[in-house]
């Protein structure tokens, strides 16, 4: 896979570098905004990018890349730890997000997590459940429904933590949903409640979303 490192720290730019060459990925470093936007052209699939740059916000890279019909993979490198730095990528398009200082295997898990995605092609496969990208169309064996966009980036999130035996807690589900506000836990539960019954139509007893209390959901997939 294709990977753009964008970090202004050399020598932890190199240090994810190395990594990443080791596992057979083919890196490109960049360490400014602008060197950012001359790399793009190597057909990259991921981006790893830090939020401050000397020269421009990580964010709004992602929106210059969109505007030029390039659509990569995003995961952000930032000590921005707050919920409102947090939403901003995430509506920018990021995602994912890891918090500095990290290890630098959380950050290869995340990597695999992505490039899995990505082989899986147009369908994603949870457990028994098979969901196609386009149509929205959820398949339990010959049984199906559409999935609402909304619920289908929910299953989504929960499927990425869940390939890292974390939970999805409201707030990052509100950032999906880029509908951020004072009921945005009621919203929640609502969305989470609609999706289990979505799971239910098609006859799945194998994927359920479990409520984690104080952390959020997390996707139990039996079987």
């Amino acid at each position: 896979m294709n990977i753009l490192v964008v970090e202004d720290n050399l020598e932890m730019s190199r240090s994810i570098a190395d990594l990443l060459g080791m596992e057979g990925h083919t890196v490109f470093e960049a360490h400014t905004f602008q060197e950012a936007l001359a790399n793009v052209k190597h057909s990259i699939m991921l981006v790893l990018l830090d939020v401050m740059l000397p020269d421009g916000r990580g964010e709004h890279l992602i929106g210059q890349l969109k505007s030029e019909g390039r659509n990569p993979h995003v995961i952000m490198l930032t000590a921005l730890s707050d919920m409102a730095s947090k939403r901003l990528c995430y509506e920018a398009g990021a995602d994912d997000y890891i918090t500095k200082p990290f290890e630098l295997m959380e950050l290869l898990f995340k990597v695999n997590a992505i490039q899995q995605r990505e082989t899986s092609n147009s369908f994603l496969k949870i457990g028994a459940l098979k969901i196609d990208r386009v149509s929205g169309e959820m398949h339990y064996g010959k049984k199906y429904v559409v999935l609402p966009p909304s619920q289908f980036r929910l299953l989504d999130a929960l499927y990425r933590k869940y390939l890292l035996s974390e939970s999805l807690n409201p707030e990052e589900i509100g950032a999906h949903e880029s509908r951020m506000g004072v009921d945005v836990r009621r919203r929640v539960r609502s969305l989470v409640t609609r999706t289990r019954n979505s799971i239910r139509e098609v006859g799945c007893e194998s994927v359920n979303i479990r409520s984690n209390y104080g952390e959020g959901y997390s996707l139990e997939i039996r079987g």
